[in-house]
């Protein structure tokens, strides 16, 4: 028997399943974790820590810091320093600057009252080696408790090109 526009049941079905295929097309998330703060404060001391694995070095991957705050937060951006510590032992810092905000103080992102923010950090990028990459995220921010922050994620997605050369 097969799905037609009368057999709502059946026909429903096969676009939930259809959907799901064409989405798989796309990224997908090949890590995802977050660090929650309890107290809903992020001090300069406390270093949140995510561990990686990382198997297949034939495809490019998007990496994402998330940020997830509320109306407590009292600035419109969030200056982190990130470093990735590669299977080698070798170590990359950054220090970027995560806008949560505009100039009229409207969060970005999504949500109400709690805001998730997706900051793309490393786009289309190449992974050298396999193993575990540790990255370690800390507030940069010139005031030693944030308070507003609940939780501090990293995620990571596969794209579908693959390496060509």
């Amino acid at each position: 028997m097969t799905a037609t526009l009368n057999n709502p049941v059946k026909f429903g079905g096969l676009l939930v399943i259809s959907m799901a295929f064409c989405m798989a097309c796309g990224q997908i998330d090949t890590f995802s974790e977050f660090h929650s703060f309890p107290q809903l404060e992020w001090k300069q001391s406390e270093a949140v820590r995510f561990e990686a694995p990382v198997t297949d070095l034939s495809k490019y991957y998007d990496v994402f810091i998330e940020i997830r705050n509320n109306n407590q937060y009292p600035f419109a951006n969030l200056w982190l320093f990130i470093d990735m510590k590669m299977p080698d032992g070798t170590v990359r810092s950054d220090t970027i600057p995560v806008q949560l905000a505009d100039v009229y103080g409207k969060w970005f992102g999504t949500g109400i009252g709690t805001y998730s923010l997706s900051y793309l950090y490393k786009e289309h990028f190449q992974y050298p080696d396999t193993g575990i990459y540790v990255y370690i995220i800390r507030q940069g921010m010139r005031k030693e408790i944030l308070n507003g922050i609940s939780e501090v994620g990293l995620r990571i997605e596969t794209q579908h090109s693959s390496k060509t050369q």
